[in-house]
């Protein structure tokens, strides 16, 4: 969209450059080809101000698409760590029922011993 628009305010204004030699120029290079013309010095200006947005444009999608990937590979590790945690739960609660139910034992062995004694 903006690519079209740029060629062709820079063929109506009759720029000497190709957009992509105004972008590409340094500052002081592109003034002494262009002169002391102050539209066409303007268009040049708006034609690197929109170069410029277009790449920080595209560095922001690229870093908000490295972003979601980091994510998403960050949410399959939380999701493998949840599985881990949940097994290892389910490990200590099988293991605190057998010690109770060892506790309970031991403990009606106690108390017959000594009911078995006061008699």
């Amino acid at each position: 969209g903006g690519r079209g628009r740029c060629r062709s305010l820079s063929l109506s204004l009759s720029l000497p450059l190709s957009p992509e030699a105004i972008v590409a120029l340094p500052a002081e290079e592109l003034r002494a080809a262009l002169g002391s013309s102050g539209a066409q010095l303007a268009m040049a200006r708006e034609l690197r101000r929109r170069a410029r947005n277009k790449e920080a444009a595209q560095r922001c999608r690229r870093r908000r698409l490295e972003a979601m990937a980091g994510l998403r590979e960050e949410l399959g590790r939380l999701g493998r760590e949840r599985e881990r945690l949940l097994r290892a739960r389910g490990q200590a609660e099988r293991a605190l029922g057998t010690l109770r139910g060892e506790l309970e034992r031991v403990t009606r062995e106690l108390l017959g011993e000594l009911g078995d004694t006061s008699g």
